[in-house]
């Protein structure tokens, strides 16, 4: 999830470290000021810290962050009501199904000549799987350590 703020006239965005990550695991090339502000070293990341955010402030890592369309905008969901999320939920399973058909029926070379249909996929799982996040937070199921 990330959340778009203006602090001192300056537009920050602060993304969730579970984004961080499918990000890092995903085929998509990946700035050096992620590298630089989180992944150096080492990063442990479980459900003691998947939900925290990262504050990014300079203007092109709020540009990269804002064209991020699977990184789920959290502003954007949270005053949907429960059928309005479910709206946009099958709105992204149906498109998800229709990759999946697409997929299934191509030959061996056509799938290698589109595996970025892979990773449009999976994102829209990701996106799924934070729709029912934002659900799980609006109804007191889910605490997230939102930045102030």
């Amino acid at each position: 999830m990330k959340l778009f703020h203006t602090e001192n006239g300056k537009e920050v965005v602060y993304v969730q470290i579970q984004d961080i990550m499918y990000l890092h695991q995903s085929d998509l090339p990946i700035p050096l000021f992620i590298y630089e502000k989180y992944l150096q070293g080492v990063t442990v990341v479980d459900d003691s810290n998947r939900f925290n955010f990262v504050r990014f402030d300079e203007k092109h890592e709020v540009n990269f962050f804002r064209d991020l369309d699977f990184v789920i905008d959290y502003d954007k969901y949270k005053d949907l009501t429960d059928e309005q999320l479910e709206e946009e939920g099958q709105k992204l399973a149906i498109k998800a199904n229709e990759i999946a058909e697409k997929w299934n029926n191509m030959s061996k070379k056509e799938r290698k000549q589109n595996t970025n249909l892979l990773q449009e996929h999976a994102n829209l799982g990701y996106m799924l799987n934070f729709l029912s996040e934002i659900y799980a937070v609006k109804h007191g199921k889910r605490k997230m350590p939102f930045p102030i």
